[in-house]
């Protein structure tokens, strides 16, 4: 499985380089609003297997928490909530998956590094 590096940028003086899944990136961006996650376009090979949608959607949830006010989960606002964000989730999972298979293994080591230009995603119309 890849990992896409992705600069997060929380205040002026604060900025994150973490390798994160492709299908974490919207909510980082849902989270740190527009300009403050930039995708870099270098992957990582990780040696583990990919997630179930609804294992996921979980771990996402607890990790990014839910709005204060609204008790909404930032990843319910990205995906959608109950089985629709699941879905939406499984889609972006297996999107990733068939996009890694099309891209040759640059080395057989868990920490090879490849550089590549990130596939533009459409709009998301849960955020409009």
């Amino acid at each position: 499985m890849r990992f896409e590096r992705v600069m997060i940028k929380r205040d002026t003086n604060t900025v994150h380089n973490r390798a994160v899944p492709p299908w974490e990136i919207p909510v980082l961006e849902f989270l740190f609003e527009d300009g403050n996650v930039t995708p870099t376009g270098v992957f990582e090979q990780v040696a583990i297997e990919y997630p179930e949608a609804n294992t996921e959607f979980h771990r996402l949830t607890q990790c990014y928490g839910a709005d204060p006010q609204s008790g909404t989960p930032y990843v319910a606002a990205v995906y959608g909530n109950a089985g629709a964000g699941i879905r939406a989730l499984r889609k972006a999972i297996e999107e990733a998956k068939t996009e890694d298979e099309a891209v040759p293994a640059a080395k057989s080591t868990p920490a090879a590094v490849t550089s590549r230009k990130r596939k533009e995603s459409p709009a998301d119309s849960l955020l409009g």
